[in-house]
């Protein structure tokens, strides 16, 4: 139980401070979801092995470090996160047979997302920030909130991993599916709000 709750109050952390705090403190939250993405990534990748965590957490954190030395690489990431994160809830949101082709929506639309970024550099990193942290803090705060006990029959006793796993596999899966359009309405929100809340801190 005590791993199903690290994973999702981590998760709304990092999405709060990425949502309204990311122009702020792009290079943390830059370094925080490129290890979340990569980390997520490798783990999906590997067989659930403590030794499979292990490598997907090192991955993670060298992903993370690298990031924080290309800033250009770094903003085309930001964009790149958001642009993923917007292919899943529109291939959420098309009819059921397109979901066959949710890795190739997901990556056209992190190029594409990615490379406006750079174009428009300043209003992407408020907008990618906001946008990356408004999708974890959107579902993983809509599962914890009307979801608590299917979370909870989740989590597998001393095995930290395949609790992760189990978590991440039902969030943005079957939850993310059931509830795509409140989703989408509450990350737009959480979106329009984060980029006013930092470009209001950013200019106290």
């Amino acid at each position: 139980m005590e791993f199903m709750l690290l994973y999702i109050v981590a998760n709304i952390a990092i999405g709060a401070a990425a949502c309204f705090f990311g122009k702020r403190l792009f290079y943390i939250v830059l370094g925080i979801l490129v290890f979340v993405g990569v980390f997520n990534i490798a783990l999906s990748a590997g067989d659930g092995s403590p030794v499979a965590l292990g490598i997907a957490a090192a991955v993670g954190i060298g992903a993370a470090l690298l990031s924080r030395f290309a800033y250009k690489a770094g903003v085309f990431l930001i964009g790149a996160f958001a642009g993923a994160a917007l292919g899943f809830l529109i291939a959420m949101l098309l009819p059921g047979e397109a979901s066959s082709y949710l890795v190739i929506i997901m990556a056209v639309s992190a190029v594409l997302v990615g490379l406006a970024a750079l174009r428009w550099c300043d209003l992407f990193i408020r907008l990618g920030t906001a946008y990356a942290g408004a999708t974890l803090l959107a579902t993983n705060g809509l599962a914890l909130a009307t979801k608590w006990v299917a979370l909870a029959d989740l989590a597998i006793p001393g095995n930290p991993t395949g609790t992760f796993e189990a978590l991440s596999a039902y969030i943005s899966g079957p939850f993310s599916e059931a509830n795509a359009q409140t989703l989408l309405i509450a990350t737009i929100v959480l979106t329009v709000a984060g980029v006013f809340v930092q470009k209001a801190t950013a200019e106290d």
